[in-house]
């Protein structure tokens, strides 16, 4: 018969142990205790072997339960002091030495345009350093090439000023959003915005979109060569845009380095799928912005996994020093987080006069042996090591938080507040390496934030227009951070830049050969079989046409129009007057009826 698992307290196993009774029992009570059950007999048969296994390993549970709640690593033991706990006797290159802060100033250098502005320059003066002239003449040869390529149907070759409009019609429909881009020129005043449909069709609007390129599809290099390039298509355009981003602002110094995500659903290689970020599936993009504007310097789209990539060094390290190439010898400060941050990294900005805080993972490589340690530590207390010009703090908060740093001494603290389960606040003791780490990393959020508002950014098929979408949104973002910065006392939010950006590119354009004369009107137009020709012949939604009929009164027009209830294909009645509401022409005989 199987033997029936006992649990006992930990004060039964330490008497069980060390066969002695229990405080609350007496001498003679000894013999006849439940403690007997816990150690085998000597003189026991070998049927009770079993019994013996399963008591031994209930000792060993219930010891595994009675260790200290905070004791969670075996190389701190419970009975250590805090000093023996903090000691880096145990550390090879480590150590608690002093560490030499720098003496730079990270927040004297802050974006500014490069060229000079005059107080009478617009927010298109700025918008045209970034957009400029060349970058119009790309968009313009190349769709036109692209058209006669495909010989797009009905095509008529664009030009720099119609360009120019159809920019600013996607800078004024990301203002407007709308479900559909047809809306925009719709008839139902409900979803037509009057400032976008006159400026041309909506046939010349797809017909753009649709032969809207880059670059030369024909000299594009195929899959399998050498130059093959995933990018092509925009490789004129990001090179372009990188160029201006750093020749038209001045490198700040404190910079902050990120990935950003591009929002695609659709086929292609180069989609990321990341669960945890707010945009899942995308292009990713690695940036390099400034930390307290977001103003964009340099970006680079991810392609995917490539054969040169360094193994040692990983794709982190790579992506950081090809952004920070242009930075040697500025002493620049850069933040990043914990994917791309190792040790040897920061060692080699050094080396190039750039300095660096950052998050890290503890068990790369090179860390102090701190690193792995599970110390037990209260919230707001810290440890710290230094190697050379670079330190390493573990700081407390609602978790461990591990940071290096080449900047900032590890020792100068700051209180910052927290709020308790309670609702109040409490001053934490925080270092300063992680409050300036906290401080300076938040630049491509920031741009990030500021290029979501009123962005021009369509669902689309092809899967190069988010991207462009995306140049075209971060133009407008450095724009603005420039325009601010020029023009501080100037109360203008992203809502107004843009709305004066869609006024100057459009520039009173219109290719409209004639205004529309349903301009406030209720009119539907309805493409109806023969059968409900009649039913839907009004055009005028019956919640319109239906209701308050007395405010429906005739009034007179300069030029006949069409009547709307007797008039046809083969029929052409028209007529003066036309009703106040519906603002269709209606003949005199035909108004009573057109309102039953």
């Amino acid at each position: 018969m199987a033997s029936r698992r006992r649990g006992y307290s930990t004060q039964q196993v330490i008497d069980a142990i060390f066969a002695l009774p229990s405080d609350d029992e007496s001498e003679d009570d000894g013999e006849g205790s439940d403690d007997d059950d816990l150690l085998p007999d000597a003189d026991a048969d070998a049927d009770s072997d079993d019994e013996s296994d399963a008591d031994s390993d209930t000792l060993y549970r219930l010891a595994d339960e009675s260790v200290d709640e905070h004791e969670t690593d075996d190389d701190v033991p419970s009975h250590c002091s805090d000093d023996e706990v903090d000691s880096d006797a145990d550390e090879d290159e480590w150590s608690k030495q002093s560490f030499a802060s720098v003496s730079l100033d990270f927040d004297a250098v802050p974006v500014t345009p490069r060229m000079p502005f005059s107080p009478d320059d617009r927010p298109v003066d700025f918008f045209r350093k970034f957009f400029d002239n060349d970058v119009f003449d790309i968009l313009v040869q190349q769709t036109n090439l692209y058209a006669r390529q495909n010989k797009l149907r009905n095509w008529e070759d664009t030009t720099v000023t119609e360009m120019q409009a159809f920019v600013a019609l996607l800078i004024g429909m990301g203002i407007h959003c709308l479900p559909h881009v047809d809306l925009y020129w719709s008839s139902d005043t409900l979803y037509r915005v009057q400032p976008i449909a006159d400026v041309m069709t909506v046939k010349r609007f797809k017909k753009i979109r649709q032969g809207l390129h880059l670059n030369d599809n024909s000299k594009a290099p195929k899959r399998g060569d050498a130059n093959f390039d995933k990018l092509y298509k925009l490789r004129l355009i990001t090179k372009k845009m990188n160029t201006n981003f750093q020749q038209q602002g001045v490198s700040s110094s404190s910079q902050s380095i990120d990935e950003a995500m591009i929002i695609f659903k659709g086929r292609n290689s180069m989609k990321q799928y990341m669960p945890l970020k707010p945009i899942k599936r995308g292009f990713k993009v690695w940036m390099r912005c400034d930390s307290e504007t977001g103003y964009v310097y340099q970006f680079s789209i991810y392609t995917g996994r490539d054969k040169s990539d360094d193994a040692v060094a990983g794709l982190g390290a790579k992506v950081v020093m090809q952004l920070t190439n242009v930075l040697q010898c500025t002493g620049t400060h850069v933040t990043f987080d914990n994917y791309f941050t190792s040790v040897a990294l920061l060692e080699e900005l050094l080396n190039k006069n750039i300095y660096a805080t950052a998050t890290v993972r503890p068990n790369r490589v090179d860390l102090p042996v701190l690193a792995r340690k599970k110390v037990p530590m209260d919230r707001g207390e810290f440890k710290w090591r230094s190697r050379n010009n670079m330190n390493y703090v573990q700081w407390m908060d609602t978790k461990a938080v591990h940071v290096v740093s080449t900047a900032f001494d590890p020792v100068v603290t700051s209180d910052i507040s927290r709020r308790q389960k309670d609702g109040t606040l409490t001053a934490v003791v925080c270092p300063s390496s992680v409050v300036q780490y906290t401080r300076r990393m938040g630049g491509v959020d920031r741009f990030d934030h500021r290029r979501s508002s009123y962005s021009v950014s369509r669902r689309s098929r092809k899967w190069w227009m988010r991207i462009f979408y995306f140049i075209l949104d971060s133009c407008i973002t450095n724009a603005f951070v420039l325009y601010t910065a020029v023009f501080p006392d100037i109360d203008t939010d992203m809502l107004q830049f843009r709305r004066s950006l869609f006024l100057a590119l459009l520039d009173n354009y219109s290719s409209r050969k004639r205004k529309s004369n349903i301009t406030g009107s209720m009119f539907i137009r309805r493409r109806a079989s023969h059968e409900k020709m009649l039913s839907k012949k009004h055009g005028v939604p019956p919640e319109v046409r239906l209701s308050r009929v007395g405010v429906h009164f005739p009034t007179l027009t300069p030029k006949f129009l069409r009547c709307r209830l007797c008039s046809s294909r083969t029929v052409n009645k028209r007529s003066r007057v036309q009703c106040t509401t519906c603002r269709v022409a209606l003949c005199i005989n035909c108004f009573e009826d057109f309102h039953k």
